[in-house]
């Protein structure tokens, strides 16, 4: 396992050229099975080993995407882009920017955004005879940049816009969601942006710029098999859409810090409550041991009810020398509870707010 630690400590400080061909198939590869692991509604959710982060660098892939739990099943579908809580309490803003290229509308409606994370939610309306209506399409997505009014790309999604500019690291994981309309031809997506940090800087006057709209043919695994029209795995359809962000709507919502019951584990642990997660942050070693990914949930307490969640992102981080690792629970209950309990295998620890 040591040896392992190091060659993957190795291999993330590595820079790889991926061509765009190849990782628009991985990206939209990785969101079916995303897709397909969400609509199993009664599996719990496939935590990502070290195995697959080593992977996804190796092949130069700066955001990796990760499949939506049953523990966030409120999220979207649709009309719910978080929890009702935080609906009620202004965290999640209506926007309602369009713009129109191609003959293909893109309306930006929701919007959230915190230290830790950031929410987007769009609507797609194709022409009645677009290419993008053929029913055996599946896996939607956009090739999108979010660039804040300072000029700084925060994030750059297949798109390219953000070349030349800086090194985007800022986000570890974006979750993507769509559902289609066939009787409407009305698509709709939503994209979680989770930082790989706690420093997601204030949205100002930040704006959207879209620059490519894709779907996939269904692949069969069978040699020479395939149902795309001639030969092709992907359609796509090269435009630009800006959508501004009205962001003197967003409210900011303060992280929550929990700290361990036990003092044992106070020095080496420690949790922060965002308003859609929980984050568990440690230098102890116990958390960096192979468990069964069932074995892995967070603990709350939310109106005399017992709720279980789950894990999203497993990663780690090296601080003057130290190992730190992360786990971060899809989590929506932000103030609701004061204790959480953590379970990590036989480990137990249990939080209490500050």
């Amino acid at each position: 396992m040591k040896d392992f630690e190091e060659k993957l400590k190795d291999t993330m400080q590595e820079t790889q050229v991926m061509s765009q061909e190849a990782r628009q198939a991985f990206d939209l590869a990785y969101q079916k099975i995303a897709q397909e692991q969400k609509r199993v509604q009664h599996k719990k959710k496939t935590f990502i080993p070290f195995v697959v982060l080593a992977a996804l660098v190796l092949l130069g892939l700066s955001l990796a995407f990760t499949p939506i739990g049953k523990a966030v099943t409120n999220f979207l579908h649709l009309g719910r882009f978080t929890s009702e809580t935080l609906q009620k309490k202004g965290f999640v803003t209506q926007q309602s920017t369009k713009a129109t290229n191609e003959n293909i509308e893109i309306e930006l409606t929701e919007v959230y955004a915190g230290q830790n994370e950031i929410g987007l939610h769009f609507m797609i309306q194709f022409p009645k005879y677009s290419k993008f209506t053929d029913e055996t399409l599946d896996f939607y997505g956009i090739a999108f940049a979010l660039k804040n009014g300072d000029g700084r790309y925060l994030v750059d999604l297949k798109s390219g816009l953000s070349e030349n500019h800086e090194n985007l690291n800022l986000f570890a994981s974006i979750t993507p969601d769509f559902h289609f309309d066939r009787s409407t031809n009305q698509l709709e997506l939503t994209y979680r942006l989770q930082a790989s940090n706690d420093e997601v800087p204030p949205l100002e006057n930040a704006v959207i710029e879209i620059n490519r709209v894709t779907a996939m043919y269904p692949i069969d695994d069978t040699p020479g098999y395939h149902e795309g029209k001639e030969g092709e795995t992907f359609e796509q359809l090269k435009g630009f859409w800006e959508l501004p962000i009205d962001t003197s709507k967003i409210k900011s919502f303060d992280a929550l810090d929990f700290v361990p019951t036990d003092p044992v584990w106070a020095k080496t642990v420690s949790g922060v409550v965002y308003p859609n997660s929980f984050v568990l942050t440690t230098s102890d070693k116990t958390f960096n041991e192979l468990v069964d990914p069932d074995d892995i949930w967070l603990q709350a307490v939310i109106n005399d009810q017992e709720t279980r969640h789950l894990p999203r992102v497993l990663s780690t981080d090296e601080k003057d020398g130290e190992m730190y690792y992360q786990i971060v629970f899809d989590y929506s209950g932000y103030d609701q509870a004061e204790l959480i309990m953590v379970h990590y295998g036989e480990t137990e620890v249990e939080f209490k707010r500050q």
